[in-house]
């Protein structure tokens, strides 16, 4: 532990933290640059502090100092001290197929590693945990064998020790010569493996060298708070480089060593049944017996995690993965929560935090980890809260403002495109450790959650030079009842609105401006500023929409037509009809101008015909025109997406359209057909399926009114020839047959090729 938690370091057993906790030490000017210490509660260091406090015998920290090694830490890498170059030194090689750089880095990232390669195993931890872990009778020989093999490691890879390492150990060595000079009896060293034999006798050192080592090594301040941890977030795959992979099953063996193996098998049938499967006790004391055999026939005196869960597999699991990683997840490696009093950290954003979920109810909520829907029930597995009662609508007011300062813990689901008006909200919630420390670096806006969130916000959104953005930061501050913050930032829109050119982006801001102005229908909020942005925004959308959709290609055609889109639905819900002449005008003007490309031509015309500004002679005669062979097929296909945009109900309420769909495609050459044929799946594979099985019926009515005459040509032997996929071919029941003087060829019905063809496009 750095040695600048020694005002701190006692609180973890003296003032009711309950294990796994993490101190965090930080930068009091920068709290990016910060380093988390996670406890246990079968760490060692735990477990030394407990015991000394317990007996009133001193207990120190004395690795290099957070103020030091944090002065120089970048503040997005890990937490790193100053580590340099690798050295150009040669150094023999080990292991077949390995670089001695490579080995030198693999010693540098985890040194007990190599051991663990030579004995067999897969990672250091196997193997640690087969060496000490299992209950060996001469613990102390297993800790002198370890430090001789340590101390030869050292030796042989001198250059694995880099200059961060010398750092730390020059100043563990300075501070063993000062609890020597106490006079202390007994002096227990509590360090990392790699370590042991740089520390195990100081005096082999120079104490001169060891100051020159930590000479001029800059300082910053530093502010400490212990927050609480999780066993996902200890164990290597949360992303701590210095956790372990089974965190619980080491509580286990901690808490229970010598009936470890049976408490964690019987356990595991517990979960299992609790999931639903068939686990009986019977078949647990099968797995406690395979368990102790594997273990035997590897030469081990206990069984590991190893052999627990490949025993486990075998009997409770049933040889089914995803039971064994059921019991992985939960039962290897756990999903405890620490727990950190409220009056331990004192900064007063987190009481205030504190004060509101447990006054909405959902502190227990706050520190569990994995997800869960808030107020879920058996008979409503996402739950969902009503925002028409008083304390659901703190809790959601509470969720926005804690998003507002970007620590995420709850995450509104999707509801449709009508949720704004809904008074129910859905919340999916997952903690994570570190958002008590993004709560320490927020205390600086404010000491109450909705201070911060506002100031937090207005800062934010001083930054934000596009509406889109800026809008939504809005809704976002309306949601978290945020009125004192709320008027600036509707200032700010509307400057930004006025100083914005791109008509693309102002379109594509315009659904979270209607959203935002509908969300003081719906939430009594005064939002009559945001309307005249809507108002001064909508006639420079219409005016400026024929020029935006001019000269683009396909891919800036796709985006512009979502945003139109979205931007028609969107103003159809504020039902205004002054907004709705504007927007009708832009869309007339742009299906007049000259060059737009066909795809928002297409859906132009579609919503005038939607808006009733066209009728439906007007629409047919608008349809056949863009349909004409003259314009190319692939500008066809592009402008028939657009027009069918969303839905192709107009298709069978007026069977005029469809007539002109069918001819067109039927009169296409084979050549353009493959061509646009991914465009036309693609625009109709967006309709419901209740709306392709309409058209599939009518294209097949009209395979039956066609059947007559394509058997009559057939009959008659009247020559034609088409190209078709092979598989369409395969699928009508083509047969081949000989064609003198030509290649070999294939006879199909043509009722059973239409089929085929139809079920082949979709």
């Amino acid at each position: 532990m750095p040695a600048d938690a020694d005002k701190v370091l006692r609180e973890i057993v003296t003032n009711g933290l309950r294990p796994p906790v993490a101190l965090v030490l930080y930068d009091a000017k920068d709290i990016e640059r910060a380093s988390f210490y996670p406890f246990a509660g079968f760490s060692p260091e735990y477990q030394a502090i407990d015991w000394a406090v317990e007996r009133e015998v001193d207990v120190w920290p004395i690795d290099l100092p957070a103020r030091n090694y944090l002065a120089k830490q970048s503040a997005k890498p890990p937490p790193t001290l100053f580590a340099t170059a690798d050295p150009p030194v040669e150094e023999p090689s080990v292991l077949p197929g390995k670089t001695s750089k490579q080995l030198r880095n693999q010693l540098r990232r985890d040194p007990l590693s190599l051991m663990a390669e030579l004995a067999g195993y897969k990672d250091s931890e196997a193997w640690w945990d087969a060496t000490l872990e299992r209950g060996h009778k001469d613990s102390l020989a297993v800790f002198e064998a370890l430090l001789a093999m340590i101390s030869e490691l050292r030796e042989t890879f001198p250059s694995a020790s880099d200059d961060e390492n010398q750092r730390r150990e020059a100043f563990m060595r300075t501070e063993i010569r000062k609890a020597m000079k106490t006079g202390a009896e007994r002096i227990a060293i509590i360090v990392g493996a790699w370590h042991g034999p740089a520390v195990s006798d100081p005096l082999l050192y120079k104490a001169a060298t060891d100051k020159n080592i930590l000479k001029g090594l800059p300082k910053v301040k530093i502010a400490a708070a212990w927050v609480p941890w999780s066993y996902p977030r200890l164990a290597r795959a949360g992303g701590y480089g210095a956790g372990v992979a089974s965190p619980n099953w080491y509580q286990l063996i901690h808490d229970f060593p010598d009936n470890a193996t049976e408490r964690w098998m019987a356990t595991a049938a517990k979960l299992l049944r609790e999931e639903g499967f068939d686990a009986s006790p019977a078949m647990a004391t099968e797995g406690v017996s395979l368990a102790k055999t594997l273990a035997t026939l590897r030469d081990h005196e206990q069984p590991g995690i190893h052999e627990l869960e490949q025993a486990l597999l075998g009997t409770l699991a049933a040889g089914r993965p995803e039971r064994l990683a059921v019991i992985h997840k939960k039962l290897t490696i756990g999903t405890t929560v620490g727990f950190v009093p409220p009056d331990v950290t004192t900064v007063p954003l987190l009481q205030d935090l504190n004060r509101e979920l447990k006054s909405t109810r959902m502190a227990k909520l706050w520190e569990t980890a994995g997800e869960q829907y808030l107020k879920v029930t058996k008979t409503n597995p996402r739950g969902g809260i009503d925002l028409r009662t008083n304390n659901d609508l703190r809790k959601s007011h509470l969720l926005h403002r804690l998003n507002l300062l970007e620590i995420f813990w709850g995450k509104l689901q999707p509801s449709g495109p009508d949720s704004i008006s809904s008074f129910k909200e859905t919340w999916l919630l997952e903690w994570q450790p570190e958002y008590s420390l993004y709560l320490i670096e927020r205390a600086s806006y404010g000491n109450t959650v909705a201070i911060a969130a506002g100031r937090y916000a207005s800062e934010k959104a001083a930054d934000l030079r596009t509406v889109r953005p800026l809008a939504q930061l809005t809704l976002d501050c309306l949601r978290a009842n945020l009125p004192d913050v709320v008027p600036d930032l509707m200032a700010l829109l509307r400057n930004r609105a006025a100083e914005t050119t791109d008509i693309a982006s102002l379109l594509a801001a315009l659904p979270s401006l209607v959203q935002t102005s509908r969300y003081g229908d719906s939430r009594k909020t005064d939002t009559t500023a945001l309307l005249l942005v809507i108002d001064e925004l909508l006639p420079r959308l219409a005016a400026g929409l024929p020029a935006a959709a001019t000269n683009i290609d396909d891919e800036q055609a796709d985006e512009l037509l979502k945003h139109l889109a979205a931007a028609n639905y969107a103003l159809a819900q504020l039902d205004n009809e002054q907004h709705t002449d504007v927007w009708t005008g832009g869309l007339r003007r742009t299906t007049a101008a000259g060059g737009v490309h066909p795809l928002i031509d297409g859906h132009a015309v579609r919503l005038l015909y939607d808006h009733e500004m066209l009728d439906d002679e007007e629409a047919a005669r608008r349809f056949s025109r863009a349909l004409s062979a003259a314009n190319g097929a692939h500008a066809v296909a592009q402008w028939l997406s657009g027009f069918l945009h969303g839905s192709g109900q107009l298709l069978f309420h007026y069977p005029p359209l469809w007539g002109l769909v069918n001819d067109w495609v039927a009169n296409l050459a084979w050549e353009d057909f493959e061509n646009i044929l991914p465009l036309l799946r693609r625009t109709f594979a967006d309709f419901s399926q209740f709306d392709r099985k309409r058209l599939l019926t009518l294209a097949r009515e009209e395979v039956g009114e066609r059947k007559k005459d394509i058997s009559v040509t057939a009959e008659k032997a009247t020559p034609f020839a088409m190209r078709i996929p092979s598989e369409v071919g395969a699928a009508a029941g083509a047969k081949e047959v000989e064609v003198p003087g030509n290649e070999p060829s294939a006879t199909v019905s043509g009722e059973a090729l239409v089929k085929a063809l139809l079920e082949w496009i979709g």
